[in-house]
């Protein structure tokens, strides 16, 4: 938690000083060869981050990139010391070769440096992480199940599309021995109702509105299917592609989710030019921030294993729309195999989602994903990851 996030800026810092003591040094020795001064601090601070952070700050991460992923952190750091090592040789032609001038042009590279590491870090790791993710293996639970198959439907003022989305799924996926289970979100109509009259198996009723994060992790919590999905109450995705989820996971998928830029998604009715803009930015934003690579997160339709479910939503904390950017976080974090698959969208007409109030919702949730995962509150759950 905050003990890691103070080890980081610590290392952080060491290292910082070792590279300028290590730059001053060494160019002293050199008799003011600055360039092959900078080149030597360089590897040896850059060696000396690598151990650190892997004995220090992450000692006690059993999720940590830095040991999954060595070779991916390597072509991560070296365009950021590539950077670093060019724009201190520039500077130091544009300015007073002496110790001032050093030191300031050392500051800048240093500052140009860790942008660079920003970007490549993200998109190489991530690369790293996808590829793990793409990885099916044999499934890896041998457990006995209730079910085969939850549907879980967060509901939120849905009293008139309820029942007509239940009677679908029950349609589409009658050859499973399947439960479905709404999550009625803090209603003040007759969503409960028609859910019970529909013939859902199970309705979960929240005290007060707490977001589609909140009912979604009750349902799961109450899941006693093999395979788990959940589906937005509109059904803005025919029932029929739960089993196209379902099929996917049967395969060893941990997690398998909707993507509506897959190329073989089609929209039957188009959502609005604002609705697509505000989607898209708000995918640019979580690659900057917390994720990258996926270019829908924001799909309702998504299905996971069991055990997958077991490990996310144990863990997950955020009750907003911006669960989802947590989810996708976390089955990074547990190294969990992901199927994006495409969809047909319907745009069903019962949706709640206020597009400027839950765009903001969503932004401040990024964020807040990022500083729980910087202060190593996803460690916290008791799951057995074995």
């Amino acid at each position: 938690m905050k003990r890691r996030l103070r080890r980081f800026l610590l290392v952080g810092a060491l290292v910082t000083f070792a590279d300028l003591s290590l730059l001053m040094t060494v160019g002293i020795w050199l008799n003011t060869n600055w360039y092959l001064a900078s080149v030597v601090s360089l590897v040896l601070s850059a060696a000396l981050s690598f151990l650190m952070h892997k004995r220090v700050t992450f000692n006690d991460d059993v999720y940590s990139l830095i040991d999954h992923q060595p070779v991916a952190f390597i072509k991560a750091v070296t365009p950021a010391l590539v950077a670093d090592f060019l724009v201190f040789a520039g500077l130091v032609l544009l300015i007073d070769p002496g110790i001032f001038g050093v030191v300031a042009s050392k500051a800048g590279s240093v500052m140009a440096a860790s942008f660079v590491r920003f970007v490549t870090y993200r998109r190489v790791l991530f690369a790293a992480v996808r590829q793990e993710q793409m990885q099916l293996s044999v499934p890896k639970e041998i457990l006995q199940h209730d079910k085969e198959l939850s549907i879980v439907i967060p509901a939120f003022q849905a009293e008139l599309v309820i029942g007509e989305t239940i009677k679908k799924i029950r349609e589409a996926t009658n050859k499973y021995d399947a439960e479905i289970i709404v999550v009625d979100d803090g209603s003040d109509d007759l969503t409960s109702v028609e859910a019970r009259r529909a013939g859902a198996n199970l309705i979960i009723t929240l005290d007060m509105n707490r977001g589609k994060g909140a009912a979604v992790r009750a349902g799961m919590s109450a899941a006693t299917g093999r395979f788990c999905i959940f589906t937005d109450a509109d059904l803005a995705y025919p029932a029929k592609q739960i089993l196209s989820v379902a099929e996917e996971l049967e395969k060893g998928w941990d997690i398998v989710v909707g993507n509506r830029r897959h190329p073989d998604s089609y929209q039957i009715v188009q959502a609005s030019s604002l609705r697509e803009v505000g989607s898209l930015c708000f995918n640019i934003l979580t690659w900057f921030v917390l994720l990258g690579g996926y270019r829908d997160t924001q799909c309702g339709l998504k299905g996971f294993s069991s055990l997958a479910a077991k490990k996310i939503f144990t863990r997950s904390i955020i009750d907003g729309f911006g669960f989802d950017v947590e989810m996708f976080h976390l089955g990074e974090r547990l190294h969990l195999t992901l199927k994006e698959i495409p969809v047909v969208v319907e745009n069903g007409q019962g949706t709640t989602v206020q597009l400027l109030r839950d765009a903001t919702q969503m932004l401040r949730d990024v964020f807040i994903v990022r500083r729980l995962s910087a202060l190593g509150s996803y460690h916290l759950s008791k799951v057995d990851d074995e």
